[in-house]
């Protein structure tokens, strides 16, 4: 049985009857920014910032557009997301529908690499978003319907 694309109990590349398909340096991108979400997640939830249930709850809280977070680390509330100035670089992401807090895009990946795209394997933008776009061509990633994608 393969699992929703949207189930957030999930874990990366969880079809289990089906071989991951995508790049191997797309696959390394998208576990560490999905790492890089899920530790500035942390951040928020330790100063006091609540885990939204869904993106337009992220929307009506009220909190600071810009402020510093536990540890000293800078944030940015932005429409459904947020951007976290983390010790090893930026990360920006948008809540999903409810909540989820894996959905990336092909921008997202790109900005989380910034200087350090060469370590992931691809020399420019245009090579990670040809690689992204054969993995969404192959089903390996699903689109959520607005701006996110998810591991199939």
């Amino acid at each position: 049985m393969l699992m929703s694309a949207f189930d957030p109990k999930r874990t990366f590349g969880s079809a289990p009857d089906e071989p991951n398909r995508m790049n191997p340096h797309l696959v390394r991108l998208i576990s560490d920014y999905q790492q890089g979400v899920r530790h500035a997640i942390e951040l928020l939830e330790k100063s006091g910032v609540p885990r939204p249930a869904t993106n337009t709850e992220w929307v009506g809280l009220d909190i600071a557009h810009v402020g510093k977070l536990e540890g000293g680390c800078s944030y940015r509330k932005h429409g459904y997301g947020c951007e976290v100035d983390l010790p090893g670089g930026k990360v920006d992401f948008d809540f999903g529908e409810n909540g989820e807090i894996d959905g990336f895009d092909a921008w997202r990946l790109f900005g989380f690499a910034g200087q350090r795209l060469a370590n992931y394997g691809f020399s420019n933008e245009a090579e990670l978003r040809a690689s992204f776009d054969d993995a969404v061509s192959a089903g390996s990633l699903v689109y959520s319907g607005y701006l996110l994608y998810y591991t199939a």
